[in-house]
């Protein structure tokens, strides 16, 4: 019997089309979890928190070997519920602010956290993953902005009292 994987991991280059690769991504690795009830609230936050990553990695101009910025995508299943990780190499803060009512963008974090039942991030200064296995990808430092997406008692995902904690640096 196979079991569930304890993650999945997924680097992308930070394109356009960066967030819609993540979001199918994600909605897949939920239903493949069988977390279906989750399924589309993992896709909101992994498509904002992409897209946000993107921007911000091509802000760093910091990339990989060929000078591409990339982002890295984590999934974390839990019993319902999913930690959400994006990474990237700017190691500016995330800055949810309140939009303009015109704007058209602007409005991803408040999303999130309205979505999830927590929020935030972390810088890192090595790699996500401990191993040290040569030959494995490594990523310079940054930060990681993550958000939990977690079922409800009535079974729809959706955030928890307490609010989120994504006004000050936090780790999940």
């Amino acid at each position: 019997m196979a079991s569930t994987p304890v993650q999945s991991n997924l680097k992308l280059g930070a394109y356009p089309t960066a967030a819609s690769c993540a979001r199918l991504h994600a909605k897949s690795m939920a239903w493949e979890w069988g977390l279906m009830e989750l399924a589309a609230t993992v896709e909101l936050v992994v498509s904002e928190l992409t897209t946000n990553g993107v921007k911000a990695a091509i802000a760093n101009k910091d990339g990989d070997e060929a000078g591409l910025p990339y982002v890295w995508v984590r999934l974390t299943p839990g019993q319902r519920q999913v930690l959400v990780e994006v990474w990237d190499s700017n190691p500016e803060p995330p800055v949810r602010a309140e939009p303009d009512l015109t704007a058209e963008n602007g409005r991803g974090l408040l999303l999130v956290e309205a979505v999830s039942a927590t929020w935030g991030y972390y810088h890192v200064t090595d790699d996500l993953d401990d191993s040290r296995e040569p030959g494995r990808d490594h990523q310079p430092t940054g930060k990681v902005v993550w958000a939990l997406v977690a079922a409800e008692r009535g079974g729809e995902s959706g955030r928890h009292a307490g609010g989120a904690r994504g006004d000050n640096e936090s780790s999940p």
